[in-house]
């Protein structure tokens, strides 16, 4: 064995030779530490004697120091409490976080890496449950508690995640009604040392949700996950929904009802024979042409007959409640056009109109995780009306329509997409000479001979 030169905690080494090589070995042995074995120590009663504790967690922070939350009878009601130990096995005195009076289970606790907790639990308010959350600055003790979720229903499995700079995310149930059953999925963000922000509402109402969980991950608004099990109406399956940041886009504060007057439609004038009188002294053709061919309304310089249409199409938001299942959010439509006739004969039409107007939505519904900000290609925002005889001989057919767009198309009007709907023209097209064409409308509106009677406009007598 070939020799080295050196030594070991001062003691000279041999060059050569098994000799050498054997007290080489032992001198070794002499000079490592014996290998630890980790083992779990002797257990140690952390909350108070005297009453019933229960429901404990715990996290370790970055120090080593452990943060225990534990739920405990007071004699009167149940509690919330908190204590910590060091890396060296020393304990701090307990303290009770939850106020007394009502009581209070689920505790949940987490840490960020300089050792600030954020603990959440549930409370009872007399006929709900409500998350209640506060913090702990490292050193401190635990501040002013706060009500995260709402009054008036109950909310249920809080859990709470910190990040590593010490944002939190809090997730748990809200039920439809009851303590059970029906409910979604709601979360909140609290900054470092400060309180919990506004509720989101992140699941779909109307199944069962269960067991829900939070992670932050290295910064709460660009990797916090939520995962919960959720009926599909046959079997529980597990969703996941991440935390990112999205840019909105610009939206007015309010813009609803939508009431567009109707006129008569007239062809386009391409070939100009006359001008309009100043100052609109522009090109124009004479005699106007109706666009309908097979109907018309009432003038008694054209056709004989008294002028009795009065026609419009309203559209109403309905905002509905996000804060509260169902989803009712929908728009209304009313439709009523009067003096509706058949021509030439000028008798009353009982056939289908189609109501139409291209529409283009901007809203966050773009993609299957939402919100995802984005503007549809214009599509045809159309609804047949059916019209009716009437029993006046001085007035032409009604044609009145009382509806919704969910009842058309069910979820089409969702809350909390911010949607802007811009429609253009508002435009009402005959059923064509063969009067065929809405008779499977929806979906098939029309097979190609429809042309338009009313647009959108005004009347100036």
């Amino acid at each position: 064995m070939p020799g080295w030169r050196g030594a070991i905690h001062g003691a000279p080494v041999m060059r050569a030779g098994l000799g050498a090589a054997l007290v080489c070995a032992a001198a070794m042995a002499w000079a490592l530490p014996a290998s630890a074995t980790p083992v779990y120590l002797s257990p140690a009663y952390i909350s108070d004697a005297g009453e019933d504790a229960f429901e404990p967690q715990v996290v370790v922070d970055q120090s080593g120091n452990e943060h225990h939350v534990w739920t405990r009878w007071d004699g009167s009601n149940t509690r919330i409490q908190y204590r910590l130990r060091d890396q060296a096995g020393n304990f701090d005195p307990v303290q009770t976080v939850s106020a007394a009076g009502a009581d209070a289970s689920q505790p949940d606790i987490d840490v960020d890496d300089a050792g600030n907790a954020v603990a959440v639990w549930t409370r009872s308010s007399g006929a709900h449950l409500r998350v209640e959350a506060a913090g702990r600055p490292a050193g401190g003790s635990f501040g002013a508690v706060q009500a995260v979720s709402a009054s008036g229903r109950t909310a249920d499995k809080p859990h709470v995640s910190v990040d590593p700079t010490g944002k939190a995310a809090a997730i748990w149930i809200l039920y439809d009604s009851g303590t059970s059953g029906n409910g979604v999925i709601q979360s909140a963000v609290r900054p470092a040392g400060g309180s919990f922000g506004g509720v989101s509402t992140v699941s779909a109402e109307g199944q069962v949700t269960v067991e829900p969980q939070v992670e932050s991950g290295p910064e709460v608004d660009a990797n916090a996950v939520l995962v919960w099990s959720r009926s599909d109406g046959t079997n529980g399956r597990v969703q996941s929904a991440r935390r990112r940041d999205v840019t909105g886009f610009p939206r007015p504060k309010g813009a609803t009802p939508l009431r567009a007057s109707l006129v008569p439609a007239y062809n386009a004038c391409t070939s100009p024979n006359r001008t309009h009188g100043t100052p609109l002294a522009f090109d124009s053709c004479s005699p106007p042409v109706r666009s309908s061919g097979p109907l018309t309304i009432g003038s008694s310089d054209a056709n004989g007959f008294a002028a009795n249409s009065v026609a419009f199409v309203r559209y109403a938001v309905l905002s509905g409640d996000p804060s509260s299942p169902p989803d009712d959010a929908d728009v209304s439509i009313s439709v009523g056009i009067t003096d509706v006739r058949n021509h030439p004969s000028g008798s009353d039409y009982s056939g289908r109109l189609l109501v139409i107007a291209p529409l283009k939505i901007t809203d966050n519904a773009n993609a299957a995780e939402m919100p995802e900000p984005g503007t549809t290609q214009v599509q045809p925002f159309q609804f047949p009306v059916q019209c009716a005889v009437t029993v006046d001989a001085t007035r032409g057919a009604e044609c009145n329509l009382t509806t919704t767009y969910d009842a058309l198309i069910p979820g089409a009007v969702t809350e909390r997409q911010r949607a802007i709907w811009a429609l253009d023209q508002v435009q009402v097209k005959d059923a064509g000479p063969n009067g065929t064409g809405y008779a499977s409308c929806p979906p098939t509106c029309g097979d190609g001979d429809e042309t338009v009677f009313l647009r959108q406009g005004i009347f100036i007598p």
